[in-house]
């Protein structure tokens, strides 16, 4: 019984906490949107040579065109501790900027890269 206890406590603290440690591109694939209007959507991939997530964010007409909203687009991303490492491929600075990142269950947790109204930190819920 007394096993059986200690067992059960070392389980629950592995496995009560998710973090970005240990976390894999294949955990996120898949179609992300986010919460508050629910109008932005990430959609993560991988290739051979890279990790991807594309930005989805309407429309809009600017200076007489219908454009994709800005930040649009393909990202390449690395994943660290705590945080994700973001170059916006469509940009010519091809210097890549942290963010803070986290994961609970199936709620991304990322700081606000594209300039959204939403606040500093934008909260994405997993579609599939």
């Amino acid at each position: 019984m007394k096993y059986g206890l200690l067992l059960f406590v070392f389980a629950f603290l592995c496995c009560s906490k998710e973090d970005t440690k240990g976390l894999t591109s294949a955990d996120l694939k898949g179609k992300w949107i986010e919460t508050e209007t629910r109008l932005d959507t990430l959609y993560f991939e991988s290739s051979e040579n890279s990790e991807i997530m594309n930005l989805y964010r309407g429309k809009e007409i600017r200076n007489g065109n219908l454009l994709p909203k800005f930040g649009s687009g393909p990202y390449n991303y690395n994943l660290l501790e705590e945080k994700i490492s973001l170059n916006w491929m469509l940009s010519s600075d091809s210097s890549y900027n942290d963010y803070y990142f986290k994961i609970n269950g199936n709620k991304l947790n990322i700081g606000n890269f594209y300039g959204a109204t939403s606040g500093e930190i934008l909260i994405f819920e997993k579609l599939d």
